[in-house]
């Protein structure tokens, strides 16, 4: 086995010497709340709650008040608020390669100046109404938490490879998390994020099933790429054959896939057939997709997850389709190259987050 990888329990989160990443962003999401400063509230309350939990908890609430409370931040502000209001006079706008323009019906910044009373409670309202603006587009209903099942296996911090009992073996793509499960029947795998590369063993008997969202794949013996994202998922075949089920919207639609097939499934019922290099399999393990009609979201999800970065997305660029090769494990070149494809620009904030945005 290679890699940092996690199985069957939850993974350890360590409050001994500051707040983790994901105490910081709930702190993010709680101070964006209505009524969090109003004493009395049942917001500020369970507030208060939260920040008692534990020293990192109150570390991690005090460190993002006094980032909040910072005027340099009033510059990003600054920047956010006139490219909503420049968006906003332009209106809609022709897209480059012919992508369509998103909608201009932005989400609009929360400024409680008359609660608030002074220029730095403002410049708080106001970044906590860009963190809630924002991570509206990259904070989706999360899958069930499958940390503490006797299968669970999760690629942190690199790739992973795990042999199976039956002898098939995975190699997760970093940020990958799924869970087995063996019965008479079937040897089940579902994937609730990320992509997984399987060499699946022969057994004619008991099929090797992969599950996401939005597909069910079916295989007897073979070796292909499976990967989940918020909205699609894709399979594509190296060796043998699979059978892929669109399992979202009915009526079901089932493909039958050969070596050099693949083919992407929409969380609408959408089913594309399409080319796959199945010699280049084990790219997808290193960060290259090739994305075909995907949402922008889909695409930041894909390489925050893959690169460990941590982008946020204006919520009107989020449906904008995207066409093109990426490494998704490069979060400086994959901007780039968008920044560049859609006319759009990087705000770098505090905490090492990135906003995309025009």
């Amino acid at each position: 086995m290679t890699g940092n990888h996690h199985t069957g329990q939850n993974p350890e989160i360590s409050n001994q010497e500051g707040p983790t990443d994901l105490l910081v962003d709930q702190a993010i999401a709680w101070l964006a709340r209505d009524g969090v400063d109003v004493p009395g509230t049942k917001t500020h309350d369970a507030f208060q709650v939260w920040c008692d939990q534990s020293p990192a908890h109150d570390r991690a609430a005090r460190q993002v008040r006094a980032f909040l409370a910072d005027s340099s931040f009033d510059d990003v502000l600054r920047k956010f608020d006139t490219a909503s209001l420049n968006d906003g006079k332009a209106g809609a706008r022709t897209m480059s390669a012919g992508m369509p323009s998103p909608s201009s019906h932005a989400r609009p910044l929360r400024r409680d100046t008359g609660r608030m009373g002074s220029r730095m409670r403002s410049v708080f309202a106001g970044a906590a109404a860009v963190c809630a603006a924002v991570l509206v587009a990259v904070v989706t209903l999360s899958p069930a938490d499958h940390s503490t099942h006797p299968g669970y296996i999760a690629a942190n911090t690199a790739s992973v490879t795990q042999a199976l009992p039956d002898g098939s073996t995975l190699q997760l793509a970093r940020g990958t998390e799924l869970y087995w499960e063996f019965s008479k029947r079937e040897r089940l795998i579902t994937l609730d994020k990320g992509a997984v590369v399987i060499s699946a063993a022969p057994n004619r008997d008991r099929p090797l099933v992969v599950t996401t969202p939005q597909s069910r794949v079916s295989v007897v013996g073979t070796r292909f790429v499976v990967i989940g994202d918020d909205n699609t998922s894709e399979v594509g075949v190296a060796e043998g054959t699979v059978r892929v089920t669109q399992q979202q919207s009915p009526p079901a639609r089932e493909v039958t896939l050969h070596a050099g097939d693949g083919v992407v499934v929409s969380g609408d019922g959408d089913v594309r057939l399409r080319d796959f290099d199945g010699a280049s399999i084990e790219q997808v393990l290193v960060g290259w997709r090739v994305f075909s009609g995907a949402s922008l979201i889909d695409v930041i999800h894909a390489v925050n997850r893959q690169s460990g970065t941590e982008i946020l997305l204006d919520p009107r660029l989020s449906d904008l389709e995207i066409r093109g090769r990426f490494n998704v494990a490069d979060a400086t070149a994959s901007l780039d190259l968008l920044t560049r494809t859609i006319r759009a620009k990087v705000i770098n904030l505090p905490f090492g987050y990135r906003l995309l945005t025009r």
